[in-house]
């Protein structure tokens, strides 16, 4: 069988993708673990002094696994194919394919095509595994550790819970109430009409809000306003925690359509939403490094592989070091607001990437 017409997956397809199984795991388990270890070592103090029982320990690692998980799958994705070339190419089995008529890009499509794959997963893993689990994990180390004591003032704070959507001017605690200024309550109602209700000042306080001097508009579906009243006061049940008054979601808790719903509320109020927009486009450019590691290391560790086996190992790693440094620099620039949110985000994978492909190009 002529090797230039290949059918679409061979063999030659499954004995690299066999080979670079091991190294991908492997990479992948041992990143995890130090970063594992990074996460005790960095709580050691807190669990002794606490008294933290072991139980809770291991609720937070697994907690938090699936945020490291999305960190070390590029790590793995590096290491793998870095490895699995250096090591063809040491056996001269790259040579013998080159000899006949296989060309680069053709001996490393199935290392590409694993690079998609595990950046499809590690999407899936940061959009819907990883919002719940760390917000288990920071509500489990505040109740533990207390780390996070509730601030008792805060402006411009955005509570969404059931029907209701409240924005607040400035909330303020003491002991167990919380007092407002400028409360915007919207409700949604039946067959879509909504009541909205502003108020200069109230409180809260178990569960009860009461708001003084309140006036309330009442729109119809089509937005027309059915009726307008004012009271003395409006008391509403609706129970959040006192933590929603006082702390935002992070990045890491929230799916890109939370925390663009989270910027579009931002905007309204006039805050500045650089940073949350940079945060949102890395949560799809991060897993895409796996696609984009997995093209820059073959070409890279099939120049080097000559040098010796442990060449392999030493161009993973400075590969990652060089690539989320610039990662991290592109997204300094974007929070400061010397790059556009989209172009801090994505920036790193277009260099790298494009650096991959013109290597490739001058190699074949």
């Amino acid at each position: 069988m002529n090797l230039r017409t290949l059918p679409p997956f061979t063999r030659l397809d499954w004995y690299i993708t066999r080979e670079m199984l091991t190294p991908l795991g492997i990479g992948i388990f041992a990143i995890l673990l130090m970063l594992i270890g990074n996460l005790l070592f960095n709580y050691a103090p807190w669990f002794f002094s606490y008294g933290v029982p072991l139980v809770a320990v291991l609720q937070m690692v697994l907690y938090y696994t699936p945020y490291l998980l999305v960190l070390s799958l590029p790590v793995g994705a590096a290491v793998g194919t870095a490895l699995t070339v250096n090591r063809l190419t040491r056996d001269s089995e790259i040579t013998v394919l080159r000899m006949a008529g296989v060309s680069l890009r053709r001996i490393f499509a199935p290392m590409w095509l694993i690079g998609v794959v595990l950046s499809g997963a590690n999407f899936a893993l940061n959009e819907y595994l990883v919002p719940p689990t760390m917000q288990a994990f920071n509500k489990l180390r505040n109740r533990i550790f207390l780390l996070a004591p509730v601030p008792n003032l805060t402006s411009n704070a955005v509570i969404k819970t059931q029907n209701y959507v409240v924005t607040i001017g400035l909330a303020q605690q003491q002991g167990d109430t919380v007092l407002l200024e400028d409360v915007l309550m919207i409700e949604r109602r039946e067959q879509g009409s909504w009541l909205v209700v502003t108020a200069p000042r109230g409180d809260y306080r178990n569960g009860v809000w009461t708001l003084y001097e309140p006036r309330l508009h009442y729109y119809q579906a089509d937005g027309v306003v059915a009726d307008m009243q004012r009271a003395n006061k409006l008391v509403v049940n609706l129970q959040v925690t006192l933590q929603d008054f006082f702390v935002a979601p992070t990045p890491e808790e929230q799916t890109m359509a939370q925390l663009r719903a989270q910027i579009q509320r931002n905007r309204e109020l006039g805050l500045d939403t650089r940073q949350l927009e940079v945060s949102y486009h890395l949560k799809a450019a991060v897993p895409m490094a796996c696609l984009v590691l997995a093209l820059c290391a073959p070409v890279l560790s099939f120049l080097l592989a000559r040098a010796g086996g442990f060449v392999g190992v030493l161009l993973s790693i400075v590969l990652v070091f060089v690539f989320w440094n610039t990662l991290l620099l592109f997204q300094i620039l974007g929070n400061y607001g010397f790059l556009p949110p989209a172009v801090a985000a994505w920036s790193p994978n277009l260099l790298f990437a494009t650096g991959g492909l013109v290597l490739l190009r001058r190699l074949e």
